[in-house]
């Protein structure tokens, strides 16, 4: 709770303006979000829940659009770069962007990086938001992450 209340005096400080979590969850039925909390909370616990929702609105509205912009950016670079192969210097590039891009949202350990990275091509609904950049990306997303989870220096 003393990080939930830090992360909004600091951000009011600077001006901000705050992100109610709904925001973060635009787009999805009050069902699915209780849903995908539901989720988080069986996988990690509650508190990873908490922190991760308090990081996600204290940053603002304006941090989180610009966030968003640039996962969009490591997407598509990813599937531009698909012809050259899941190991490819390219896409491991981005792939390495990727995972620091994560680190925005919450602290993930090597193992929940690998856990999200399969997650992208078995989980319906994760799978339908890559195909939107090509419709091979989920399966080939989750082959790269491996990769990278595997081979990372």
């Amino acid at each position: 709770m003393i990080l939930i209340k830090m992360v909004y005096t600091v951000g009011k400080l600077k001006g901000e303006t705050k992100m109610q979590i709904r925001e973060y969850y635009q787009g999805f039925s009050d069902e699915q979000i209780e849903k995908y909390r539901q989720e988080v909370r069986q996988r990690w616990g509650n508190d990873v829940l908490v922190a991760s929702e308090a990081r996600v609105t204290g940053m603002g509205k304006d941090r989180f659009t610009a966030l968003q912009a640039e996962g969009g950016s490591i997407f598509e670079a990813i599937s531009d770069n698909m012809p050259k192969g899941f190991s490819s210097a390219e896409v491991q590039e981005q792939v390495a962007k990727w995972r620091q891009w994560l680190e925005n949202f919450a602290a993930y350990s090597d193992e929940a990086v690998l856990g999200l990275g399969q997650t992208y091509s078995q989980h319906p609904e994760f799978a339908k938001f890559f195909e939107k950049y090509h419709k091979d990306l989920p399966g080939f997303l989750t082959k790269a992450i491996e990769y990278y989870c595997t081979n990372k220096k």
